[in-house]
């Protein structure tokens, strides 16, 4: 073990390799600041080009720029309300808000100071969990799944603010989008209204964009306003970066609590790294003080979806290295990266190959941290985006974003699919519907739909009764319920 932990890390520091990743963790951020594309996109665009290449250095590329695409996809969710990934939509409830409030520096402290300790702390999780995890991640089948998904779905009244009402039938509204397409058990197609591109249903991207960033764009040119109001005095961005950096200190439990959720979501196959930021947004604010202040500039709404960003790439990557089985798409993709150099993960190749898996784990620290300060450095520069009048700014990001929405199946259906969804978003928006709400149903649905079947058809109706699934049952309960239950009870005592 020594050895190969010795040899593994070693080979980060050779020149060709440390190259590849200063390069990959630009192309990376890049392709996360771009909304609509993403460290998955650069990894799938750069495979082929692995052909032939040295096996760590293929590694090293692609596992660098997939690291920092959520770091890089935080800053436009911050400054401009646009997700550059759909794992940042999380972060424009609170990002975006301190920004109009002449906060920009302090939120963007806090992002990539949460996204750069989350992935880092989720990486060294990883390494200790490697030899211990994989019985646990066996025990876990689509009843446990689809209580672990359910869980998720709980908190869609959580993050309506404070219209649980409006921010329920959101919810349910999302999921009467995810269920479009074909169904998997009867191969059914439902509310395709006869076109064909909806028969693999509503794809995840342009949904994004539609509802997140189309009507923040809309709004914007019919305001004529800029992104942070005229008077609105933006501090010394260098003390407000580090301020925020220290909130990530000053609420630091939250913030493992969030990166232990990331790891864990990330470790479970088939249930989605973008369903972690959603459960550590949920469990923030029904654990907060202040929760009524989520969704109006709470630095605790920012921190804990970042955390848990960077840290389900560690916990992803436990079961593609260990069982051979992808716990995310980025990881689908490196799995494919990983048989055109010839190589099988599974059991089999931690005892063969062991020092390429400590390379992995020592790129996933350094991409983390380069990525974080890279962004710290710019980021005086970028926050001066803000000041841009939103008539100049709008239609340029407009095009940027239709050109992310095409980029991702390079289809034309896809950017008339986030034209139309879009005024679904603008009216939930100015109806003051949960957009957050609807999106999580819409990510949660599909999966929860999936799982359920599957758990009928093996089980029958006794899936319930698994003990791990009693135990998912009891945390969520326990999530829901807790904080009520306490203040019901101190204003009895009162």
């Amino acid at each position: 073990m020594a050895d190969s932990i010795v040899q593994g890390l070693s080979v980060l520091f050779q020149p060709p390799v440390m190259l590849g990743m200063f390069l990959a963790v630009i192309g990376g951020l890049i392709f996360g600041l771009l909304p609509g594309l993403s460290g998955l996109t650069f990894m799938a665009m750069f495979i082929p080009f692995t052909w032939g290449m040295d096996p760590f250095l293929a590694m090293t590329i692609l596992v660098s720029a997939y690291a920092v695409s959520c770091t890089g996809g935080s800053v436009t969710a911050v400054l401009l309300n646009v997700p550059g990934t759909p794992a940042n939509s999380a972060t424009v409830l609170d990002g975006f808000p301190m920004t109009q409030q002449g906060k920009a520096g302090r939120a963007l402290g806090a992002a990539l100071g949460a996204s750069g300790l989350g992935g880092v702390e989720g990486t060294l999780i990883l390494a200790f969990l490697i030899p211990v995890v994989t019985p646990i991640v066996m025990a876990f089948g689509s009843p446990e799944c689809f209580f672990l998904i359910f869980m998720g779905l709980s908190f869609i009244t959580v993050v309506g603010q404070e219209a649980k009402v409006k921010g329920a039938i959101s919810g349910l509204l999302g999921l009467l989008f995810a269920f479009v397409g074909y169904h998997d058990a009867s191969g059914v197609a439902r509310y395709t209204f006869g076109t064909g591109f909806l028969l693999d249903g509503v794809k995840i991207v342009p949904c994004a964009l539609a509802i997140f960033a189309v009507p923040e764009m809309i709004n914007l040119m019919i305001s004529g306003r800029f992104i942070v109001e005229e008077g609105t005095e933006i501090r010394a961005p260098a003390a407000d970066i580090w301020e925020g950096i220290k909130d990530v200190f000053r609420h630091y439990w939250l913030h493992v609590r969030s990166t232990a959720i990331g790891v864990w979501v990330g470790i479970v196959p088939g249930v989605g790294g973008d369903v972690a930021v959603w459960v550590a947004y949920g469990h923030a604010k029904t654990t907060s003080k202040h929760p009524e202040t989520f969704g109006h500039g709470n630095v605790e709404g920012v921190i804990a979806p970042e955390s848990a960003n960077n840290g389900k790439e560690g916990g992803a990557m436990l079961p593609t290295l260990a069982l051979g089985i992808p716990g995310s798409a980025g990881m689908a993709v490196l799995l494919g990266a990983f048989m055109i150099q010839g190589l099988q993960p599974g059991p089999s190749f931690l005892q063969e190959h062991m020092d390429m898996a400590w390379t992995i784990i020592g790129v996933l620290v350094l991409a983390n941290l380069l990525g974080v300060v890279i962004c710290l450095l710019l980021a005086p520069t970028l926050i001066k985006v803000t000041r841009i009048r939103a008539r100049l700014l709008a239609p340029f990001l407009l095009c940027i974003i239709s050109l992310g929405a095409y980029s991702y199946r390079n289809s034309l259906d896809d950017v008339f699919l986030m034209i139309g969804m879009s005024f679904l978003g603008w009216t939930l928006r100015q109806l003051a519907y949960s957009r957050p709400g609807f999106f999580l149903g819409y990510v949660l649905g599909g999966l929860a739909e999936r799982y359920f079947g599957i758990s009928v058809a093996a089980r029958g109706w006794t899936f319930f009764f698994t003990p791990i699934s009693l135990g998912i049952i009891a945390i969520t309960i326990w999530s829901i319920a807790h904080k009520p239950i306490m203040a019901s009870l101190r204003r009895r005592k009162n």
